[in-house]
């Protein structure tokens, strides 16, 4: 009977967003994931939770295989963000969450960031690599900020900065920018 009333302790813990660390004699000892006090509102219906920032990671499913989606208006703890996604706590696991179907609430909302160009002549990409093209005027010129231009911070792609310029999104190789506040 003990045992089966520890699990139940064990599995309303996971759903409650607690994890365990150990079970001691009888009394679970649990240690919240977060408490930075900053949350994410699901703002859709059916929203994946996916375990990496993009679409190409795997979603977080039920044991037969269907998806496991947190309810619209569903609070989970903020972790951070990786470029259009906020990194959440969600069922015990780290999860991303696609920031179109989510807000951000909190004092402790997100450090805002800028990436200030280092170089001169600095090609923005369309992608994270050189195998992109880059932005360009009509006749044909390579389109660059100017040296010391600080752009707003999207997030990181490996060895690349993703930006907004001109109200669009871009890539900046990290050698010719730098990651200020």
């Amino acid at each position: 009977m003990k045992t089966i009333q520890k699990t139940i302790i064990f599995v309303a813990l996971l759903l409650m967003g607690y994890t365990t660390k150990a079970l001691a004699l009888g009394t679970p000892r649990v240690q919240e994931i977060q408490q930075s006090g900053t949350t994410v509102t699901v703002t859709g219906n059916s929203v994946r939770l996916r375990v990496g920032p993009g679409l190409d990671y795997d979603f977080l499913k039920w044991s037969n295989g269907t998806a496991r989606c947190p309810k619209k208006g569903e609070k989970l703890n903020y972790l951070g963000e990786s470029g259009d996604w906020y990194k959440v706590s969600y069922a015990g696991q780290t999860l991303y969450i696609f920031k179109q179907y989510a807000k951000l609430n909190g004092a402790a909302t997100a450090p805002t960031y800028k990436v200030q160009i280092t170089g001169t002549g600095v090609r923005l990409r369309f992608g994270p690599g050189l195998d992109y093209g880059y932005l360009v005027w009509e006749n044909g010129a390579t389109r660059s900020p100017k040296k010391g231009e600080k752009l707003t911070y999207l997030g990181e792609e490996g060895d690349w900065y993703k930006v907004s310029y001109a109200g669009s999104e871009f890539y900046v190789f990290k050698s010719y920018a730098k990651l200020v506040k």
